[in-house]
């Protein structure tokens, strides 16, 4: 097998076994998909209904219809200030989640590339300013000037941040980096080689052997993500339960309905 080749299937491995999030994640507890469009920004939530109606609620917990306010009874103004304390709750949770998995992904490559060629190996530079790069563009993305995050329902699609756009841009930089490197990684190699009174046949084994346990060795560091992916279920849960509290008790919001949850039971508030 080509050295670089066994470089390259490594370090790939270790960008597989890092979990990138993804936000239709199902699990035992649920499985989570958002409809419409939803808009968060200046700590306000817009959502477009199916009818072309508006619904704004603002961070006082005010909802406008159209830029109407209606009347609402006491527990409709309840139902309102739970359905935005949720996604309140929610964004950052799923901000802090998919920047942990960027963590994790980048300590994974780098592990993946001390593992193979020692810890002064010369490339850490190099994966560092890649994952740094990515953060920002994150940042970028998802804070505007003023340091408020602004989220909407495009960066959930299938093409859309959480899904497809991180995983491509995480992939794309990764290959890049390794073909960039290719004359650091081929000096790593024969360096690890020269050590080595078996040569080729030993290193070829021991990356092997390293790649049969590294998959597990990374899940076991993803316990954490989970366990927040769980927590982040239980909050979205409370937000498709109110949400159908809302389009049955407040006046034109009948086909509001962002939140769809499969495969778990919607417990009372």
């Amino acid at each position: 097998m080509n050295l670089l080749t066994l470089t390259t299937t490594a370090c790939m491995t270790a960008l597989v076994a890092a979990p990138a999030f993804s936000f239709e994640f199902n699990n035992n507890d649920c499985e989570v998909s958002l409809e419409g469009k939803m808009n968060w920004q200046n700590n306000t939530l817009t959502v477009q209904l199916e009818d072309d109606t508006t619904l704004r609620i603002t961070p006082d917990h005010v909802l406008t219809l159209n830029g109407t306010e209606p009347t609402l009874t006491d527990e409709q103004q309840q139902w309102v200030s739970t359905y935005y304390t949720q996604i309140d709750t929610a964004i950052p949770m799923t901000l802090n989640i998919t920047y942990d998995a960027l963590e994790l992904a980048g300590t994974a490559v780098n592990e993946a590339l001390g593992e193979i060629f020692g810890v002064d190996n010369g490339l850490s530079a190099g994966t560092d300013d890649l994952f740094l790069s990515l953060r920002q563009k994150m940042n970028q993305h998802f804070y505007d000037e003023y340091g408020q995050v602004r989220i909407s329902t495009d960066d959930f699609e299938d093409d859309g941040w959480f899904n497809d756009t991180w995983d491509n841009q995480f992939e794309a930089q990764v290959e890049d980096l390794l073909a960039n490197s290719a004359g650091k990684i081929l000096i790593a190699i024969g360096t690890q080689m020269l050590s080595d009174e078996n040569g080729f046949d030993d290193f070829e084994q021991r990356m092997e052997n390293w790649e049969e346990d590294f998959e597990q060795r990374v899940e076991a560091q993803a316990a954490t993500l989970e366990d927040d992916a769980h927590a982040l279920c239980n909050v979205l849960q409370k937000a498709d339960y109110v949400e159908n509290k809302m389009q049955k008790q407040i006046p034109g919001l009948a086909t509001l309905n962002v939140f769809t949850i499969e495969g778990s039971s919607q417990l009372p508030m």
